[in-house]
């Protein structure tokens, strides 16, 4: 988030006093226009239309609505027609301070204003119990249900991606980090075990010494890692959290409670080889200031041996054009740093809290048409109507699945940019169920240059569902403390990437630990643990 917190919390507060301009409460909505009940959804006896106002607050969504087959089917089945707004934190901070609420809201699970979602949300068992109980009997996954309740007993937000225990249990979950390689030149080195710091150093001098070059006549680069952007969902490359996943460091204690990855002695271990491989100039020297358009430019040139990706949901359109180009020298994921003390790789799959939510607000000009919609889009019906079109028209059901027709599968595993752009099946996901959608096509709905890699993750992945929202009901000032000290790792991991000797990272992590100390780490990891039992508690 580019904002400091200390802007965010005094907009907060101005949220507060103002009451977000909330025009309407549970009290005042209209009453429904049809009879309803659980077993069948209001959709499909609303034949009101509507035109709804849907924000989106991320600044890179650009989609529009209706120019593609997806929402063309949604506006004809359901009658409402929506006005995509997208933007980032400073347009929902003045939307949410002025009052001036579109009808839907969509934003991260982890965005602030989640936990004041009472102030400018209706509650969407209220809504649902009024105009399309079938939200509640039939469409929303029970166990979502139960873990979006809050104390007051609503439910004011629901997510995507929303993966249960269930869902676990039925299998094809992958994750989205990957250690991947230039196939041409990983055989060309003979397969080189890359699991320890020893061989992980050893491979990548011996890819510099090979002086292969890329698209461009350049040398390649040895390794390159995610870049440190804030689109990138990890903050500090693979630094966060992806390094420690693949080396095993654990989530938490043995008594379940929040553990300090950070200080993991074989964390410390594993930045140093890091530290060593940019001593070397094996480490690509652009790695900290990186934008998006670089590192995208490199991947489609080939110009790295090894890439460890943070997110390889990012990643399709530029592993698309070089695997299309490049057959024979593909990135595919291998096994990267692994533990040194026989920790096990473990990959976060996408958890019970999902990625966003979405809430109807106060100031919904029709909230009967908007619950219909949020219906459609959660149940399984307007699952595959968002990821597969119509039956008949765009697929078939074979063996009681959904298959796309083979053009449109082949457009979206090979040119998924465009088909995104041209047929937008799989765009409209703010309500998407990722674990439907796995059980329905498997590996194939991800890009032909994702499929290996995604495959790969499936051994690793594990749910962590203790850990889920931990962030996002803190008190405002372990808010504020957390922006902080999120500022200070990010100068910390800097400073210690660019480190000249072993001795350099050993202070700079200290200071680290001093900085943390100083403000407020100590009550910080308190209200994380209280948050981890209030979830253990919430899916017994």
């Amino acid at each position: 988030m580019k904002k400091s917190i200390i802007l965010l919390t005094l907009v907060a507060l101005v949220v507060l006093l103002a009451g977000c301009g909330g025009k309407k409460t549970s009290e005042e909505l209209p009453d429904s226009t049809i009879k309803v009940n659980g077993d069948t959804p209001s959709w499909k006896n609303d034949k009101a239309t509507a035109e709804l106002d849907w924000y989106i607050n991320f600044d890179w969504f650009a989609q529009t609505w209706g120019n593609d087959v997806s929402s063309k089917y949604i506006t004809k089945d359901t009658g409402v027609s929506i006005s995509y707004l997208g933007g980032s934190d400073d347009k929902l901070n003045t939307m949410m301070a002025s009052g001036d609420l579109p009808d839907i809201i969509t934003m991260d699970g982890n965005n602030p204003f989640v936990k004041d979602a009472d102030k400018f949300a209706i509650p969407l068992d209220v809504l649902a119990k009024k105009y399309d109980p079938y939200f509640l009997d039939k469409a929303a996954k029970p166990e979502t249900l139960k873990f979006f309740t809050r104390d007051d007993g609503h439910i004011y937000g629901y997510p995507n991606f929303s993966n249960t225990k269930s869902d676990y249990e039925k299998g094809g979950i992958y994750g989205n980090q990957a250690f991947l390689v230039r196939k041409d030149i990983y055989e060309q080195l003979g397969k080189p075990d890359m699991t320890t710091p020893e061989g992980f150093i050893s491979a990548l001098e011996a890819a510099q010494k090979l002086g292969t070059k890329d698209e461009l006549g350049k040398t390649v680069i040895p390794i390159g890692v995610s870049p440190f952007t804030e689109e990138n969902p990890e903050k500090n490359g693979v630094f966060n959290r992806t390094l420690a996943d693949f080396i095993g460091v654990p989530m938490l204690t043995k008594d379940g409670k929040y553990y300090d990855r950070y200080t993991d002695a074989d964390f410390q271990k594993w930045l140093k080889v890091f530290v060593d491989a940019r001593q070397k100039g094996l480490a690509d020297r652009d790695m900290i200031t990186m934008t998006k358009d670089d590192k995208d430019a490199r991947l489609t040139n080939g110009s790295y041996f090894a890439y460890f990706a943070s997110d390889l949901n990012g990643e399709p359109d530029p592993l698309s054009v070089w695997g299309k180009e490049h057959p024979d020298k593909e990135y595919i994921a291998v096994n990267g740093p692994a533990s040194t003390i026989g920790n096990k790789t473990v990959l976060p799959g996408t958890s019970i809290e999902g990625w966003t939510q979405t809430f109807i607000t106060k100031n919904a000009k029709n909230p009967q048409k908007a619950m219909e919609l949020v219906t459609y889009l959660v149940s399984e019906y307007g699952n595959n109507v968002m990821n597969f079109g119509r039956e008949g028209e765009t697929y078939t059901i074979k063996d009681g699945k959904p298959v796309l027709n083979p053009d449109l599968l082949e457009f979206k595993q090979t040119d998924p940019a465009g088909f995104e752009k041209k047929v937008g099946l799989t765009t409209h996901l703010w309500l998407q169920d990722s674990a439907l959608l796995s059980r329905q096509m498997g590996i194939s709905q991800f890009p032909k240059a994702l499929q290996q890699p995604k495959k790969w993750t499936q051994d690793y992945v594990a749910p962590q569902f203790e850990l889920a929202s931990l962030d996002v009901y803190l008190s405002k000032e372990s808010s504020r403390n957390k922006e902080k000290i999120d500022q200070n790792w990010a100068q910390t991991i800097a400073k210690i990437l660019d480190a000249k000797s072993d001795s350099e990272v050993d202070q700079a992590m200290n200071e680290f630990i001093q900085y943390r100390k100083d403000n407020g780490y100590d009550k910080l990891v308190e209200e994380r643990n209280n948050q981890i039992a209030a979830n253990v508690k919430k899916l017994q």
